[in-house]
């Protein structure tokens, strides 16, 4: 997990919580976050998203790497088609792909 734990800590003390604060916050044991601070332990991806989404960080930043990054526009289709079925989200791909190629052609005028 690499940096996690040390981070962890530093997100967890810079909001003034104490590992029991942040457990109950989070709906896990006490033990889990002082395992995840020392190391011991790594949270699942659930728990790993809950800890992201709680301290408003990217997940790649609890990793230590890099946060990504999107503009607005990538934000809003992502969460807009997020409750979309398998069968609409290839759809909405193939539609993005005939703009590009319309775009590329000079008929969409930008």
């Amino acid at each position: 997990m690499g940096q996690f734990a040390s981070i962890l800590k530093q997100l967890r003390t810079q909001q003034g919580l104490t590992q029991p604060q942040l457990a109950e916050r989070l709906g896990i044991s006490r033990s889990a976050i002082s395992m995840y601070e020392r190391g011991e332990r790594e949270p699942d991806s659930t728990t790993m998203e809950a800890i992201a989404k709680f301290f408003g960080v990217d997940m790649n930043y609890l990793y230590g790497m890099p946060a990504v990054t999107f503009d607005d526009f990538t934000y809003a289709l992502h969460n807009e088609s997020k409750e979309l079925t398998e069968e609409n989200k290839q759809k909405l791909l193939e539609m993005a792909r005939l703009f590009k190629l319309a775009q590329q052609h000079g008929q969409n005028g930008n």
